[in-house]
């Protein structure tokens, strides 16, 4: 397990207009909140946060969070539970830590990495179609895995691995359901032929001409 450093403040404004400053200040607003403790308004730096966001903070890392506190440094175990990005700048707006003991299990998701190939791709051209990509387990924060694998080595068209065929890791507990589909590969779809109406070809009209009334009248 990787620990990764961050530092934050306990901040007493609150409300847009607070957090506007803060944003102006290079700084983001944040709270930490869930265990046993009260939800604690945080200002963290902006330059920091992307550091450890890069460094793969927001995939179950775990963070040992330094609090400055009344004047005092307080220590919290963290994660981040969820990230507030500008949709045009890019930027951070907001962060979410989630207040975690080590001896206690958590619930969270982990991705699914698919291992080998399946002959059934390469050998009779199907497509792998893989339907779930990730999955809810229960660990210790210090057990959780970086991914759970699916190997797919000896799939064929029309095979499927579910996810009671995920490798079991030690201490971490799957909690979908097993026969839920993970990936399956299917044939490969067929161009359908276009076939032209058939045209019926129009019978001719016929055209009858009429002598005038006046030269009838004659004979």
């Amino acid at each position: 397990m990787e620990w990764m450093e961050l530092s934050a403040r306990e901040r007493r404004g609150l409300g847009k207009g607070s957090c506007r400053k803060l944003r102006s200040r290079n700084e983001v607003p944040a709270i930490l909140y869930g265990g046993d403790g009260s939800p604690l308004p945080l200002a963290v730096s902006r330059s920091e946060l992307k550091k450890v966001m890069e460094r793969g903070g927001g995939e179950n890392a775990i963070l040992r969070l330094s609090i400055q506190h009344d004047g005092e440094e307080l220590v919290k175990t963290a994660m981040i539970k969820d990230v507030q990005i500008h949709p045009v700048r890019g930027e951070y707006l907001h962060v979410d830590f989630l207040r975690i003991s080590l001896e206690k299990p958590i619930r969270v998701k982990v991705p699914i990495s698919l291992r080998g190939e399946a002959p059934g791709v390469k050998v009779t051209g199907g497509i792998l179609d893989q339907a779930l990509r990730e999955v809810e387990v229960e660990c210790l924060p210090a057990a959780i895995p970086a991914s759970l694998v699916a190997d797919i080595s000896s799939l064929q068209i029309g095979d499927s691995i579910h996810v009671s065929d995920l490798e079991s890791v030690e201490g971490v507990k799957i909690l979908e359901s097993p026969e839920i589909v993970v990936a399956s590969v299917v044939p490969p779809e067929r161009e359908e032929e276009v076939v032209a109406p058939e045209v019926t070809p129009a019978e001719p009209e016929v055209v009858s001409k009429k002598e005038p009334r006046e030269e009838r009248e004659k004979e």
